[in-house]
């Protein structure tokens, strides 16, 4: 998670004290999500891939983003964008954002949130015990993952953010 990423159109009326993003770790190719470590000077800083790091700092590397989703107001699901240049307020002008995210913003790590199918094949779903989520779950085009955080995770990454 993440507090200082571009702030979407849709994540600003979420927007409250402890705040967060999510997102899924990535390999940096060699088996480990650490693209970069920096050991600087003291007070110095280095820009790599348009982010600026600073001494002791990490690149790790992101495969993917959850943004949160507009029509649930409770903020506590996300859906699954392949990358940030694939976001609504991406500009096509512009060279795509670095997949990363600076070590010292990380707030939470090791939980397992709860992927949800499609809303319209969940109603299909319903009545039915021939049908099995998880194989529905593997159908392509079907639209992007959804991404259902607890409440009580939510509130406690929220409450190490504050």
């Amino acid at each position: 998670m993440t507090e200082n990423m571009n702030r979407s159109t849709e994540e600003k009326k979420f927007m409250r004290p402890g705040h967060h993003w999510l997102f899924k770790f990535g390999d940096a190719g060699d088996g480990t999500s650490c693209k970069k470590k920096f050991n600087l000077a003291r007070h110095s800083s280095e820009d790599y891939r348009g982010t600026r790091f600073y001494n002791g700092q990490q690149a790790l590397a992101v495969e993917r983003w959850l943004n949160r989703v507009e029509e649930d107001a409770s903020g506590l699901t996300f859906e699954e964008i392949a990358d940030a240049s694939q976001s609504q307020d991406a500009n096509a002008s512009q060279s795509p954002v670095a997949m990363l995210i600076i070590s010292s913003e990380l707030r939470a790590a090791g939980f397992t949130p709860r992927e949800v199918i499609p809303p319209a094949l969940e109603v299909a779903t319903r009545g039915s015990r021939r049908m099995y989520r998880a194989g529905l779950r593997r159908l392509q085009g079907m639209g992007p993952k959804r991404i259902v955080l607890s409440a009580d995770n939510n509130n406690y990454f929220r409450s190490r953010c504050e």
